[in-house]
Order: structure tokens, then C-alpha cells, then sequence
């Protein structure tokens, strides 16, 4: 009998990964590349296309088969309709059918998730949620996903394509603009694009004198790394950037738990790599907004899949639906 192998794929504002699982949740071939939307919707499912056709025959070569494909996507998705309704961080895929047109491409069965859900699922399957049974998920990346655990499960509300959007929680009315088009988002405070954002506001006001970063007028290539790696270096400005988003997410977080009466957050994705930056301003703003708990009763915990997550929960969920089936 020949193996039985999952893709997982996620894709995000800024990258695209994907990899080959085994039904235990290993890992045997993993592939990362740019997702480059702005080049639009059909060049992206092209190269994801491609990337899956590659771990397709990494399967063949190890005498299995891929059953199915678990597709992660930022956004509100219709995953009945295989597409992306809408997608702050990737408005090119607006009403596109990206699962559709990989299933017809690689003829085995794709679901879909939206990417911070399929966080959740990796987390749930693999991860620091395994015996946890209430928890809120937040992935900080291009922007900020969230997802909600209750008892074990993954919360999808009245099923309308989105839940657990925490990112788009508006915690400052009179905030900077968000992608979504409101202001004030939590995404507009404590994502990578914030961050970016943030730090080329300063370099156009000359706040970071002595700074490693480009000059002002060629800061297209700035990344969220390069902003972590100039606040550990001690400047003021960009420290201050990573005290905005504790502040925010403590803020964010510390409503949730009031209003849901659970006490648990996981923080993954790409950005949370800069946790020794904001997890203590986080700390601090939680204590200051959240009155119902104890501070010693909240508990915070870094992903403990870091940025390949999603792709263990899209994975899960391409190996679950083919069970149910």
C-alpha cells in the first residue's frame, strides 16, 4: 500500500509556503517563496500551482501518494466556493477561486481555511494548544489573524467566511488607517506592515539619525526584520514601535478575555520571532485592561510551531476532511 502523504499550504501577505506531511504531522519536504501579489491573482496560483506539482512528485519518489491539499489564505473565504471573498493583504485575490483552480490543476481535493485559522488547527494538532481547552490565537505577520478555541474546537461562528478577525478590532478610533479602509485596526498597530510603516514615518521626520536603514526615499525594501534588528540595537524610535504593538495587543487581547471569560492567548507568526520586544508591554497593557483576572492567572504563550503553523493546520485540515469523508 503506498504511503499516504498531505500538502499544506499557506498563503500569506508577504509569503507563500508549502510542504509535504506525513499523516503523523511530519514534514518531509517544505518550500518557501514570495507570494508577490502585487504581479496578480494568476501569477500567485501559478507558482502555487507549481510549488504543489513539486512535493506531488517528492511523493512519488518516496512510493506515496498526496490524498488532498489544505489551503490556508488570508481573508474572509468562501471555502464551499473554493475562493477568497476578500483579503486586505492580498486584494488582487478578491473573488478569485484559488482552490478551484488548484484542484483542477493537480486533480486531488483542495479545502480551504482562512490562514489564521489554520493556525489554530496546527496549534490544536501539533502545537502549544494541545491541552488547552479555551484559548484566543494571534498571528502577527503582514498583518494580524486571529482564531478561537473553545473546548478543543475551532470556532467558526455562523460560518460567513471570517471569525476570530482580531486584527481587524478597532482599538484606536482615531488611529493610523488600516488596509481593511477603517482606522484604528489592531493590524494598523501591531503588524509587519505597521512596523514597516511606522519606521519610514520616522525616517521621513529624521527620527532615526544613525539608524542602518535606507535613506527615506528608498524604503521599499524595508522589512519588519530590519526594524527588529534596529531596536535591538537601542533606538528609541523603533523600540517605541514594539511598545505600540504590546500596548495594542494587551489592549486587544485583555477586552477578549473579559468578554469571553477564558484566560489563554497564543501569539504566532513571523513577527512574534521580535517576542522579547513587545511581550512585556504587552504584560503591562493587559494588567492596565483587563480588571476580571488576576495577573498571575493570565497566561500568554508563544506558538510553539513558529511560522510554519498554518501549514501544519492546513495540512490537518486536508487529512481530517479526507477522513470524514
Amino acid at each position: 500500500m503506498k504511503r499516504q502523504f498531505y500538502i499544506g499550504a499557506d498563503i500569506g501577505g508577504t509569503h507563500m509556503r508549502t510542504a509535504l506531511v506525513d499523516q503523523r504531522g511530519s514534514i518531509i519536504e517544505y518550500q518557501k517563496a514570495l507570494t508577490d501579489i502585487s504581479r496578480g491573482a494568476e501569477q500567485a496560483s501559478r507558482r502555487l500551482t507549481e510549488q504543489c506539482h513539486r512535493l506531488m512528485a517528492k511523493s512519488e519518489e518516496l512510493s506515496g501518494t498526496v490524498r488532498s491539499i489544505g489551503l490556508g489564505v488570508a481573508g474572509k473565504i468562501d471555502p464551499l466556493q473554493g475562493r477568497v471573498i476578500f483579503s486586505p493583504n492580498l486584494p488582487e485575490m478578491r473573488n478569485y477561486p484559488i482552490a478551484i483552480e488548484l484542484q483542477e490543476q493537480t486533480q486531488v481535493p483542495v479545502f480551504m481555511e482562512n490562514d489564521a485559522n489554520a493556525f489554530g488547527l496546527g496549534e490544536l494538532w501539533l502545537g502549544a494548544g494541545r491541552e488547552i481547552g479555551n484559548w484566543i490565537g494571534v498571528t502577527l505577520g503582514t498583518g494580524v489573524g486571529g482564531c478561537l478555541v473553545l473546548g478543543g474546537k475551532l470556532w467558526n461562528g455562523d460560518h460567513l467566511g471570517f471569525s476570530g478577525e482580531i486584527g481587524h478590532m478597532i482599538i484606536d478610533s482615531k488611529g493610523p488607517v488600516c488596509a481593511c479602509g477603517m482606522n484604528g485596526c489592531l493590524e494598523a498597530h501591531a503588524s509587519g506592515s505597521a512596523l514597516v510603516k511606522g519606521a519610514s514615518e520616522n525616517l521621513a521626520a529624521s527620527l532615526l539619525e544613525n539608524s542602518r536603514f535606507p535613506q527615506p526615499s528608498h524604503t521599499d525594501n524595508l522589512e519588519p526584520e530590519d526594524v527588529y534588528q534596529e531596536a535591538l540595537r537601542g533606538n528609541p524610535a523603533t523600540i517605541k514601535l514594539f511598545e505600540r504593538m504590546g500596548w495594542a495587543l494587551g489592549l486587544a487581547i485583555g477586552n477578549l478575555f473579559t468578554f469571553l471569560g477564558i484566560r489563554c492567548a497564543i501569539i504566532g507568526g513571523g513577527v512574534s520571532e521580535s517576542w522579547d520586544l513587545f511581550i512585556e508591554p504587552l504584560r503591562r497593557s493587559l494588567v492596565d485592561h483587563c480588571c476580571m483576572l488576576e495577573e498571575s492567572s493570565m497566561i500568554v504563550k508563544k506558538s510553539q510551531l513558529g511560522d510554519k503553523a498554518a501549514l501544519f493546520g492546513a495540512a490537518w485540515l486536508a487529512r481530517n476532511e479526507m477522513i470524514q469523508r
